[in-house]
């Protein structure tokens, strides 16, 4: 067994290695660390501690407590009622710069969906790695909602609305469908259905809608999601 002296030896080294990497490479390397812990915080299904977000970092802990705090101070990060990490409101507002005029379309019809479905409606949309969540809707008279929060991020091939933009992105290998399914892919205990946004732009996107698994009518859901798409492409024009 390894003395507490040797361990803390070994600690410190750990921590000038580091330091001596941040100082090498300069600020690059620190934002590299922050695009890639937003990323890790993004595609988990559940809130992820420091500590398990310094592991999967390859960083020491105290390091990782010092990078969320940074994350935290500018909005980009934010923790939960447990004191998870999840990614903050700052992250929403930049998408929707980002897809200004999509949101805009989007918007309407999302809040329509919600209302007739009575699930909580999202747009995603692909950002080169991850299918993103760039707004949503919940149904207003309902006593319990499932919430969907912008800025979410999970892996394409993955959930209803990932699986679509698979398929637009390699539909030679993923056949598209007229729409997908999903249970318990990205969060335990909720389904999803989504369908396909054609835009004129290219960029991969779908509408889709979560709820608890239940007995649904899944072609009558996807045809009143498959109209809304049609509504916002042609705003979108």
């Amino acid at each position: 067994m390894k003395s507490k002296h040797s361990m803390g030896d070994q600690m410190a080294k750990l921590q000038t290695v580091n330091s001596r990497e941040v100082k090498a490479e300069g600020g690059s390397q620190t934002l590299a660390r922050g695009l890639a812990a937003l990323e890790i915080i993004g595609s988990v299904s559940e809130p992820i501690s420091v500590a398990a977000l310094s592991q999967q970092l390859k960083i020491h802990r105290s390091m990782g407590y010092r990078l969320v705090k940074t994350l935290e101070q500018s909005g980009f990060v934010e923790r939960d009622a447990a004191g998870g990490l999840i990614l903050g409101s700052k992250l929403a507002i930049l998408a929707r710069g980002v897809a200004k005029d999509l949101l805009s379309a989007a918007a309407p019809e999302l809040a329509a969906i919600a209302e007739a479905l009575e699930m909580t409606a999202f747009l995603v949309t692909y950002d080169g790695e991850s299918a993103v969540t760039l707004s949503s809707a919940e149904p207003k008279n309902l006593e319990t909602t499932l919430g969907k929060k912008p800025g979410s991020r999970h892996a394409i091939g993955q959930g209803a609305p990932g699986k679509v933009i698979q398929s637009l992105l390699k539909p030679k290998k993923f056949p598209p469908q007229p729409f997908e399914v999903s249970e318990n892919e990205v969060i335990h205990g909720i389904a999803s259905i989504a369908v396909p946004l054609h835009l004129s732009s290219g960029q991969p996107a779908a509408i889709a809608v979560l709820y608890l698994p239940h007995d649904v009518n899944e072609a009558g859901v996807a045809k009143v999601l498959t109209s809304a798409a049609s509504r916002i492409c042609a705003v979108m024009g």
